[in-house]
This record gives structure tokens, C-alpha cells and sequence, in this order.
């Protein structure tokens, strides 16, 4: 008989989690360069005070990793407060997407750049949300 002990599945896979903040950012930065690069669209959106500012790939790939991050946490947070997990997570984040959906189809400066932000959004939430939800404590 062995002695090695096994890990529960969420243990075994929380280090491999760091996957999903970064394919997330690959995804959105292929997205920001196709959008930007193949299409030739201006990626700008208003910001506070009525500025305008224009969505360079430093920013895409810093809010994405912070996004990221961030949805790690609350899947973590979740697996120690609640036994249903999975479930939480799933229409937490699903909620947080849609909300973030009014940002760019609000602020996008140009059909163009709207329809290319939305775009960012939901790639990241593609890979986020069910990738987490993998991942977390059955319920």
C-alpha cells in the first residue's frame, strides 16, 4: 500500500489556473491586432470627464492580467466560503461580463470600435469564465 497522499482536483490544478488570466491576454491581444492591425481600426473609447483614449495593447494587456488575476481571486474566495462554488462563480461572472458590456458599447468611439471592444470583452470572458468554472469545487 503507498503512502502518497492525493491531492483533492482543485489542488492538484490551482497552480495550473495561471493559464486562464494568460490565455485570456493572448486572446485579447490577437484580437486587438487584428482588429487594429488587420482591420485598421481606431480603438478608442471616452473616458472620465469626456476624454478620449485610445485602447493601445499595453492597456489590453494590462487590464486583461488584472482582470485575470482578480477572477482568480474571487474563484478562490468562493472555494473557501461556499459549497457551491461552480455554480457561484459561473453567474458572478457571467454577470460582471454583461455589465462590462456597457462600457464599450457606451463609450466605443465609432461602430468600428465598439463592435471590436465588445469583441475584447467577450474573448476574455470566453476563456475566463468557463475555464475558472472548470476548475472550481464541484457542487
Amino acid at each position: 500500500m503507498s503512502n502518497t497522499a492525493t491531492a483533492s482536483p482543485t489542488r492538484q490544478f490551482a497552480g495550473g489556473r495561471i493559464v486562464y488570466p494568460l490565455a485570456a491576454t493572448v486572446a485579447a491581444v490577437v484580437v486587438w491586432l487584428i482588429a487594429h492591425s488587420a482591420l485598421d481600426i481606431d480603438l478608442k473609447a471616452k473616458a472620465a470627464g469626456g476624454d478620449v483614449q485610445t485602447i493601445g495593447l499595453p492597456l489590453v494587456i494590462g487590464v486583461t492580467l488584472l482582470v485575470g488575476f482578480a477572477a482568480w481571486g474571487v474563484v478562490a474566495l468562493l472555494e473557501r466560503r461556499s459549497p457551491v462554488a461552480r455554480t457561484r462563480w459561473t453567474v458572478i461572472a457571467s454577470a460582471v461580463f454583461v455589465l462590462s458590456l456597457l462600457g464599450p458599447a457606451g463609450s466605443g468611439q465609432g461602430g468600428s470600435a465598439k463592435a471590436a471592444l465588445l469583441c475584447l470583452h467577450l474573448v476574455v470572458a470566453l476563456v475566463l469564465i468557463p475555464g475558472f468554472a472548470r476548475t472550481a469545487r464541484k457542487d
